[in-house]
């Protein structure tokens, strides 16, 4: 169970628990335990820019940590994940975006950020890409462009897009 304001370092899988302890990074750990208000996510998000090489370890972090309902915490992190090129941090502040977790309810910045993963080649993010544009949630709506999204994620394996694509009226 995640704890009020602390991210237990227990969450991460091992590996990367211990590559997170061992590493030079900045970080505020205490019995296992990261704790924004001694600055554990800010370490991180600071870790980002200091020492790229762990970017991946600190995004997984972050990541963790904002499934873990540390939402507001892990925000500016999770924003400099995803402008750093981490697609799954892009879907993941697309879907805060989404649904207001730690920032305001915004739909066109959730699309923004599902596009970007979506650039990317990740199926899933295509998808839901392709959905915004369908329904005109946070873009204008172009049923033009959600095929060509739900084609490209049909043909990346996501079997809901191709349901729905195969769902489409042909013409």
């Amino acid at each position: 169970m995640y704890q009020a304001h602390a991210f237990r370092m227990a969450a991460l899988p091992a590996a990367i628990a211990i590559a997170l302890a061992g590493s030079a990074l900045p970080i505020a750990a205490q019995d296992g335990v990261l704790n924004p208000e001694e600055g554990g996510i800010s370490h991180l998000t600071e870790s980002l820019s200091a020492r790229p090489e762990m970017a991946g370890f600190a995004c997984w972090a972050v990541y963790e940590a904002q499934k873990g309902g540390l939402h507001a915490e892990a925000t500016e992190a999770l924003k400099l994940c995803a402008q750093s090129g981490n697609a799954p941090s892009m879907i993941l502040l697309s879907h805060a975006y989404e649904n207001g977790q730690g920032v305001e309810k915004d739909d066109a910045r959730a699309t923004y950020w599902v596009k970007q993963a979506a650039l990317q080649g990740y199926s899933t993010a295509q998808y839901h890409y392709a959905l915004a544009l369908l329904e005109g949630r946070g873009v204008p709506a172009d049923a033009g462009q959600a095929i060509f999204w739900l084609d490209r994620a049909a043909m990346g394996g996501d079997t809901d897009a191709a349901h729905l694509l195969a769902s489409l009226p042909q013409g």
